[in-house]
């Protein structure tokens, strides 16, 4: 199979199976994909419960350490950004459920205060 494409130079053809050029594709931020397998995933998502978000949340902020509350949330929405997004109200019950069990504080200025151990 020939493509053709074109880059900010000119055109290219590229001879490939129709396979490389999905995986290919598929390796492309926002491009439309063909195949079913890559349609599927992108559907649907893995489906979390909240406790295992809540787990995941943790480990990766305690990796990364934002120190106000909107990098908190941009953080949060960063890890979810492949997976179809996250909606504010669950980063909010995130945030709820994190402080309850004093993973971290958040003052009324929006700076964030880690609980060790």
């Amino acid at each position: 199979m020939k493509r053709i494409g074109t880059t900010s130079t000119g055109s290219v053809i590229v001879e490939m199976t129709t396979q490389e050029f999905e995986a290919l594709q598929q390796l492309q931020v926002g491009a439309p994909s063909n195949g079913k397998k890559a349609t599927t995933t992108q559907e649907a998502p893995p489906k979390m419960t909240h406790s295992e978000r809540v787990t995941y949340v943790a480990e990766r902020l305690q990796k990364l350490g934002p120190k106000k509350k909107d990098g908190v949330i941009r953080s949060i929405e960063a890890m979810f950004q492949f997976g179809g997004g996250i909606e504010s109200a669950e980063i909010d019950r995130l945030l709820t459920t994190l402080q309850k069990k004093k993973f971290f504080t958040i003052s009324t200025d929006g700076r964030v205060g880690y609980n060790k151990g």
